[in-house]
């Protein structure tokens, strides 16, 4: 399907040779062919940029500056009506851009969200099975549960959203980078819409930024973590913005003779796991 719409995939890489053929794969293949595909190498040591260069892309290559600096790039480079971010080892629907522009065009909304499978955190993969538009400030933090899943991924921003208001990813941030950049295009967006249909697919890599295991390095990475959210704590509050986000969490409960409650795991959208015996919280991770 050809459109006048034109989208820009931003794609950042780094050392993603493992997994970028399979995501560029379910980009070229999509019905929706009005497409820039605009792949960032930030400073790969691996092959990523061979693989890349099979594929009909626009290729930009930088020295390792991180993921925020890559997708800023990929912003400047983009010339499409709407941006879509689409990390290197994740994957989308085939009809994922069909579904999102259709929705966002026929709405007139600035950002169309889609629905996500998290393959870590499965308590907080949503679909949605309905069209819902809003333009509320509470109802918009509501509906996207920005303030705690601030993914950038699930949704289709309107370039001209981003042009307006000079929006860009804080390149301070180095984990949980997405927080600040979308609280703030959901805020300023003029409508969303949820779109069914459209699913992002975020892939669980055992190497990756949220999943290194160590604790100097899981210490490192809540600390990280806090920056992200105390500002966009100050942004809510210069803001005057009094929904932040829903958590969501998935309880596993198990049972004695398969009635009598005794124990109990709860797993939260921040990936913390709790574990309860008998009511009473006895060990906690995260």
């Amino acid at each position: 399907m050809k459109g006048e719409n034109r989208i820009s995939v931003i794609i950042p890489a780094y050392n993603a040779s493992a997994y970028i053929a399979q995501c560029l794969d379910a980009v070229v293949c999509q019905s929706y062919m009005t497409l820039e595909i605009i792949v960032i190498d930030d400073g790969s040591t691996d092959n990523t940029i061979e693989i890349v260069r099979g594929f009909p892309v626009k290729l930009i290559t930088q020295d390792n500056k991180g993921v925020s600096a890559a997708r800023n790039a990929g912003i400047r480079a983009a010339s499409g009506d709407y941006i879509h971010f689409l990390d290197a080892d994740d994957i989308i629907n085939l009809e994922f851009y069909e579904k999102m522009i259709l929705a966002a065009v026929r709405s007139g909304a600035e950002i169309a969200c889609c629905g996500l499978v998290h393959e870590r955190l499965p308590a907080i993969t949503y679909s949605y099975q309905e069209s819902i538009l809003v333009s509320a400030t509470e109802d918009k933090m509501r509906l996207t549960n920005v303030g705690n899943q601030g993914y950038s991924v699930k949704y289709l921003f309107k370039k001209s959203l981003l042009d307006k208001h000079q929006l860009f990813f804080d390149e301070d941030l180095q984990v949980a980078e997405d927080m600040v950049f979308s609280f703030k295009a959901v805020y300023w967006a003029n409508k969303i819409i949820t779109v069914p249909g459209a699913t992002y697919y975020y892939k669980h890599r055992i190497n990756s930024a949220m999943t290194t295991k160590g604790g100097l390095k899981r210490i490192d990475r809540r600390l990280k973590i806090q920056e992200a959210k105390r500002r966009r704590d100050l942004f809510a509050q210069e803001n005057n913005i009094s929904v932040i986000g829903v958590p969501t969490k998935q309880d596993i409960s198990y049972k004695l003779f398969g009635f009598i409650p005794f124990f109990k795991k709860r797993v939260f959208d921040t990936g913390r796991i709790r574990w309860y015996l008998f009511g009473f919280c006895v060990m906690q991770r995260k």
